[in-house]
């Protein structure tokens, strides 16, 4: 998988049934917009609802009342889970990123865990 890791670093997700232990479950489904690290997990990752939210997590925040941040690697169970990521460009995902950070969700999230992700 290492070569996929570098084909797929920007990709998004195809659309993902709503969070349903989450507070973002009456936005509707969403798309994942993701980043990969070099280590094949999510470094950044931009949720798109379907009332149009956004709402973006990494490594500092990592999960709040909405969503969380991927917490597989890049690989078999990802793809089976997730299902075929489409390929982006890095300044699609950067322009998904800046328009999550003044998104009515932004202000809405509680404050981030104090630690990071268990799966890093």
């Amino acid at each position: 998988m290492t070569s996929d890791l570098s084909a797929f670093r920007y990709h998004r997700s195809p659309i993902q049934a709503p969070y349903e232990l989450k507070e973002a479950a009456e936005w509707g489904s969403f798309v994942r917009y993701i980043e990969l690290h070099d280590d094949g997990f999510a470094s950044r990752q931009v949720d798109e609802y379907a009332n149009g939210y956004l709402n973006r997590y990494d490594r500092t925040h990592w999960d709040d009342q909405f969503g969380t941040l991927a917490s597989l690697r890049f690989g078999e169970a990802w793809l089976q889970l997730w299902g075929q990521p489409v390929v982006i460009t890095p300044s699609e995902f950067e322009e998904k990123w800046k328009a999550a950070a003044s998104s009515v969700v932004s202000r809405l999230r509680t404050h981030p865990p104090a630690e990071g992700p268990p799966w890093l």
